[in-house]
């Protein structure tokens, strides 16, 4: 009879199953790159397996459990790389429900007027007031983050315009036309004003001994008044041809559109895009556009000659 002997035997290893060259890419990719510690240490705990290490020896290599480390490859090899990804839980749960969170977002999207609040906006002190008779308990901060999430922010209210012209539609598609394209022989001017302006001065910055800077008068006499800057922009030449003008009557841009014809060959037809401010459509200013028109139409028919010429010069010269 043999004599038994007891031997201490090495529980078998758990190792990580055969991975592809992707694969060990990957987790090399994500052992060093991904955002959270967690997904780092296990793409590293799979890695070190890959090479035969045992699961005490990357325990000590990262200074934790041995059981944490053989949970991590059972996991990657029963689910994959999601089982990387992690799962954060805990803490208590929300205290305001999603249907509270609702309730919350259309209070601060409607005004407060129309909720029998006397006042126009609201603040996220005056909203969490109100929100707390309505038996919604949220602070300001809270408040303002929820409403981030729900994507409302603080905006100034917008206005928009419409023409109330019934050929709004044929006059801008139109103007739209000749911005795409002049036709053959013209140019097209697009014409605006804008002033007041006046010569003021402006603060500026300079190294000065600390509390001495320099100063500057904040009141100021205009000596020499006020101007408008009248300006016709060549759309197509992208040429802009500017005037100061003392005043914006319709005699001041009448003026300013005889200069300008003046500017361009009489064999030029010239459209004229402005806007409706009553000081462009004086009678004076209607008188010269239609007389231009009806030479423009005259002078391309088959009657044009030399008194014509000089009747077109000598409208345009005329004061």
């Amino acid at each position: 009879m043999h004599p038994s002997l007891e031997v201490a035997m090495r529980p078998p290893e758990v190792f990580v199953r055969e991975l592809s060259p992707a694969e060990g890419q990957r987790l090399k990719r994500m052992s060093k790159q991904s955002e959270h510690f967690s997904t780092r240490q296990r793409a590293s705990i799979l890695l070190a397996s890959a090479t035969r290490m045992s699961a005490p020896e990357i325990a000590a290599m990262w200074m934790t459990d041995d059981s944490h480390v053989r949970k991590v490859i059972h996991e990657f090899n029963e689910r994959g790389f999601d089982s990387l990804r992690p799962n954060y839980r805990g803490g208590r749960p929300r205290r305001i429900t999603t249907d509270e969170r609702q309730r919350i977002v259309a209070v601060a999207g409607a005004r407060p007027d129309s909720q029998g609040v006397a006042l126009t906006r609201w603040s996220l002190l005056r909203l969490a007031a109100h929100l707390g008779e309505r038996e919604l308990a949220v602070s300001p901060a809270h408040l303002g983050r929820l409403l981030g999430e729900a994507g409302l922010s603080f905006l100034r209210t917008r206005s928009w315009k419409a023409s109330p012209d019934p050929d709004y539609k044929a006059k801008a598609e139109r103007v739209l036309a000749l911005y795409e394209r002049a036709p053959e022989g013209s140019a097209v001017i697009s014409f605006d004003q804008m002033g007041p302006i006046s010569l003021r001065p402006t603060h500026g910055a300079g190294w000065a001994l600390s509390g001495r800077p320099e100063r500057l008068r904040a009141t100021f006499n205009r000596r020499h008044g006020t101007r408008y800057v009248f300006g016709a922009y060549d759309v197509h030449d992208d040429r802009l041809r500017v005037r100061l003008r003392p005043r914006r009557r319709g005699s001041d841009g009448l003026a300013f559109m005889r200069q300008l014809r003046l500017a361009y060959p009489r064999r030029v037809t010239l459209y004229w895009i402005q806007d409706n401010l009553s000081a462009n459509w004086t009678p004076d200013i209607r008188a010269f556009a239609a007389t231009l028109a009806e030479h423009v139409r005259y002078r391309n028919g088959p009657h044009r000659d030399r008194r014509l010429a000089a009747a077109e010069r000598k409208l345009l010269v005329a004061a």
